[in-house]
C-alpha cells in the first residue's frame, strides 16, 4: 500500500512539473483574457458592428490558437504523470490498475488537492509575494474574470441599468426609504478634496451614499448587494488607483452618481467634452428616477432609519442652478483649493493615468462606464463658458491651471447657491472646520474624529509653473471666493457661505 502510495504522489508531482514547467498559467491567463475582450467588444456600445465582427474575429484566432497551446501542455502533464505509473507496473513494484483505483477515490483526491494548495501558497510566500501583492494594485485590477464579466453586462447598455432598476422595484418594492432632509451634493474639480471630505460625511450618523459595494448594478443596490452576497464580500482594504494614500474597502463611499446623469442626457457627453444643464434641460420624468436612485441608496445603506441622500460628484460643478431647481433645498458643498496646488494636482493625475488606461484597456472602460472623465485618454472637460480645451496640451501646467480659472469663474456666479469648505482647513483644523459644515447641513457629527480623514501637512505647491499672467487671475478668483483676512472662526456668509476654522 506504501509503495502505490508514493508512486501515486510521484504521478501528481509529475503531472504538475509538466504543468508548470510548459508554463500553463500564463497561457491559460492569456485565453481568458482574449475571451474577455471578445466579450467586451460585444457588449461595448461605443463600437460599431463592423468593428465589433473585427475585434470577435481576432479574439476567435487568438482563442484557437491558445486552445491548441493548452492541449499539447496537458498533453505533455499527463505523460509525464504516466511515467512512474506505468514504470512502477514495468519492473512489477505496482500495478497500474492498483495506483489508477488510488487516485481515483474521493478521500485520495481531497487530501491531495488541499496538501498541493498548502505548499503552492507555502511557495508563493517564502518566494515573497510581496511583489504580487495585490493590495499594492489599483482597485480596477482587483477585479476578478467574473466581476469584469459582470461590469461589462451591466454597462454594456442604458437599457441594462433602467432594467435593473425595474427589476428592484418589481421584486423588492420595498427597498425605498424616504430622505430626513434634502440631498447634498459634494462637487469641485477633481483633486480638490471631495473624496476626504465624502469619506469624513460617510461617518456621519444620518448620511447614506453610494459605496463600492453597489458595483456595477448601481441602479439596483439592494437587489444586488443580495445577490452578489452582500457583506460577505471582500476585497480587503487597499490602494486607490490615484497613488494618493487613501485606502478603500467595499464599504468605502465613492463617486457613482454620474452613471444617471450620463444615462438619463447622453447627448450632454460630445467629443470635445460635458455641457452644461441648462433651465431648458429640466426633465421631470428623469429627476425623478434620481429622487428615486437616491432613496434606495438611503434603504440600501441605513434601512429603517432615518438618513439624507449624500454624493460626491465632481460634474455636479456643471449642474450647480440645476441642482437647486431640480431638488429644492438641497446643499451644494464646494471644496475648495488654491489654485497652484489643485492645477498641479491635476497634471500629476492625468499624466497617472494616461499610463494606467494605455496598460489596461479596462481601466479605461472602467472609467468611462461611471462617469470619471477627468484624466487620462478619456479626458472630457466640463466645458465651462469661454474655456476651449484646445489653447493648452493638456499634459502641460498651463491647460489645468487654465481649466481652474474657468472653472471657478462659473462657480462665483452661483456662490449664493453653495457651501464652501477651504481644503487649508480641512487640513489645519479639520475637526473645527467638518463640526460647523454638519452644523450648517443640519446633522449631527456625534463624537467622529474628522483629523483621520486630512492630511495634516500644509497644502503647497511651487506658483512658478504656470503663465504669470494665468496664476494671478486664479489667484485673484482664489482669494476673492475665500478671503483669508476676512473670515472668522466658524462660518462667514461672502455672497454664499465659506466654512473655515482657524489653526
Amino acid at each position: 500500500m506504501i509503495a502505490t502510495f508514493v508512486v501515486s504522489l510521484l504521478a501528481v508531482a509529475g503531472f504538475g512539473v509538466g504543468l508548470w514547467r510548459s508554463n500553463v498559467v500564463p497561457v491559460a491567463r492569456s485565453a481568458v483574457r482574449t475571451a474577455m475582450v471578445g466579450i467586451t467588444a460585444m457588449m461595448d456600445s461605443e463600437l460599431g458592428d463592423d468593428a465589433k465582427e473585427v475585434a470577435v474575429r481576432r479574439a476567435g484566432f487568438s482563442l484557437i490558437g491558445a486552445a491548441f497551446g493548452l492541449l499539447w501542455r496537458f498533453a505533455l502533464a499527463l505523460v509525464l504523470a504516466a511515467v512512474p505509473i506505468l514504470g512502477a507496473d514495468l519492473i512489477g513494484l505496482v500495478p497500474a490498475e492498483a495506483v489508477l483505483s488510488l487516485m481515483l477515490r474521493l478521500d485520495y483526491i481531497f487530501i491531495v488537492s488541499v496538501a498541493a494548495i498548502a505548499g503552492a501558497e507555502l511557495l508563493r510566500r517564502l518566494r515573497g509575494s510581496a511583489r504580487h501583492d495585490p493590495a499594492a494594485l489599483p482597485e480596477i485590477n482587483r477585479y476578478s474574470t467574473t466581476d469584469r464579466f459582470f461590469h461589462m453586462l451591466a454597462f454594456s447598455s442604458p437599457a441594462v441599468l433602467r432594467g435593473a432598476s425595474r427589476l428592484e422595484d418589481r421584486l423588492m418594492p420595498g427597498a425605498v426609504q424616504e430622505p430626513s432632509g434634502p440631498p447634498i451634493f459634494v462637487t469641485s474639480l477633481a483633486r480638490g478634496g471631495t473624496t476626504a471630505l465624502l469619506n469624513a460625511l460617510h461617518e456621519v450618523p444620518g448620511i447614506a451614499t453610494h459605496t463600492y459595494r453597489d458595483m456595477p448594478f448601481l441602479t439596483a443596490p439592494a437587489l444586488w448587494n443580495r445577490l452578489a452576497g452582500g457583506r460577505s464580500r471582500d476585497v480587503g482594504r487597499h490602494e486607490r488607483a490615484h497613488g494618493d494614500g487613501l485606502q478603500i474597502d467595499l464599504d468605502s463611499p465613492e463617486a457613482f452618481e454620474e452613471v444617471l446623469w450620463k444615462t438619463l442626457w447622453p447627448g450632454k457627453y460630445g467629443r470635445a467634452g460635458i455641457a452644461l444643464w441648462q433651465a431648458e434641460d429640466r426633465d421631470p420624468a428623469a429627476e425623478a428616477f434620481i429622487a428615486r436612485q437616491m432613496r434606495k441608496v438611503i434603504h440600501a445603506r441605513s434601512p429603517g432609519h432615518p438618513a439624507r441622500y449624500c454624493s460626491k460628484n465632481n460634474a455636479n460643478l456643471a449642474r450647480i442652478p440645476y441642482l437647486r431647481e431640480a431638488f429644492p433645498g438641497c446643499h451644494i458643498v464646494v471644496p475648495l483649493r488654491r489654485p497652484e496646488t489643485h492645477a498641479a494636482s491635476l497634471l500629476r493625475q492625468h499624466l497617472n493615468f494616461l499610463k494606467l488606461q494605455q496598460d489596461d484597456e479596462f481601466i479605461r472602460r472602467y472609467m468611462r462606464d461611471i462617469g470619471h472623465f477627468e484624466f487620462g485618454q478619456i479626458l472630457k472637460p466640463q466645458l465651462f463658458p469661454g474655456f476651449d480645451p484646445a489653447v493648452h496640451d493638456a499634459t502641460t501646467p498651463d491647460y489645468w491651471i487654465n481649466y481652474w480659472l474657468h472653472a471657478f469663474r462659473h462657480v462665483q456666479r452661483f456662490r449664493d447657491r453653495c457651501i464652501f469648505v477651504l481644503q487649508d482647513d480641512m487640513r489645519a483644523a479639520p475637526q473645527d472646520t467638518l463640526e460647523a459644515l454638519c452644523e450648517e447641513l443640519g446633522v449631527a457629527p456625534g463624537k467622529i474624529d474628522f483629523g483621520a480623514h486630512f492630511r495634516p501637512s500644509p497644502d503647497r505647491a511651487p506658483r512658478d509653473l504656470y503663465d504669470p499672467e494665468l496664476f494671478a487671475e486664479a489667484d485673484a478668483l482664489y482669494r476673492n471666493l475665500a478671503p483669508q483676512d476676512a473670515l472668522p472662526d466658524s462660518l462667514t456668509p461672502v455672497g454664499g457661505k465659506v466654512i473655515t476654522a482657524r489653526a
